[in-house]
């Protein structure tokens, strides 16, 4: 295909099916990479995965606002910029925002979502406090958030060391970061986003964690067995909001079946 066309940084796996495309929306403040093992695995049709401004050290470019509304917008453009079609988008928990705002203001360009962890952790009080790490015993307490456990990282000193020889409290109380995180919060978004999921009629998966301490399985089942027509869902056992990281020969038998069905 001819070049690729985005503002931001991305990754293209061409697979020789651009007839079918896979397009990923990262979490907060996380990058294209944070999906790596999909990529990695993924051959059955074309992948890309966006980078989304203020996330992951990112320069917001020209006149680009920070919120999930400007994500989704990059995301329309993107499609449209690179004429693809047959797309199923993947969100990870804030990407789950993005997909939303951009199925309900172009629904015709998509064909399936798939949401993991979908959340509005952001006014969970326990990422609030963690998330926005400003010692390293924080940075830990997030990790157990993040993961079913996180004993993976923390039993292995060498991994310690190093994280906490780079950890550096800048990168997570960047002033931009902090208008990201206001900004999920507004009624009107919430608001919004509710009334996307009403609207789909696509195809749709919801791939939740055992014990996600961000996302309540239960109630977000229960959510989206009322508010999404005809949804698909499922749970991943032992594993936490990073699903694909954790378990992800039982994530990719889910996910893969649903895209190629």
């Amino acid at each position: 295909m001819s070049k690729v066309i985005y503002d931001y940084d991305f990754i293209f796996k061409d697979n020789n099916n651009a007839e079918q495309n896979v397009i990923f929306c990262h979490g907060f403040n996380s990058s294209p990479n944070s999906f790596k093992q999909f990529q990695n695995y993924w051959t059955k049709t074309n992948y890309y995965a966006l980078q989304f401004p203020t996330c992951n050290k990112t320069t917001t470019l020209k006149d680009h606002q920070i919120s999930i509304y400007q994500y989704a917008k990059l995301l329309i453009e993107f499609v449209k910029n690179n004429n693809l079609k047959n797309i199923t988008l993947i969100g990870h928990s804030m990407g789950c925002m993005i997909i939303s705002i951009a199925y309900m203001t172009d629904p015709d360009l998509f064909n399936k979502l798939i949401y993991i962890a979908p959340t509005d952790a952001l006014k969970n009080r326990h990422l609030k406090k963690y998330y926005f790490a400003k010692d390293f015993d924080s940075y830990l307490q997030f990790l157990d958030l993040l993961y079913y456990d996180s004993s993976i990282f923390t039993s292995n000193s060498n991994w310690l060391k190093q994280a906490k020889q780079k950890f550096n409290a800048s990168d997570f109380n960047d002033p931009e970061l902090i208008k990201l995180r206001d900004s999920l919060e507004q009624d009107q978004l919430q608001q919004d986003i509710k009334k996307a999921h009403s609207l789909i009629n696509i195809p749709t998966l919801l791939v939740l964690g055992e014990d996600d301490k961000l996302v309540n399985r239960t109630e977000c089942l229960d959510y989206f067995n009322k508010q999404v027509k005809n949804v698909k869902t499922c749970w991943i056992s032992k594993t936490g909001h990073m699903i694909f990281d954790e378990n992800f020969d039982e994530f990719i038998n889910v996910v893969e079946d649903f895209i190629l069905d």
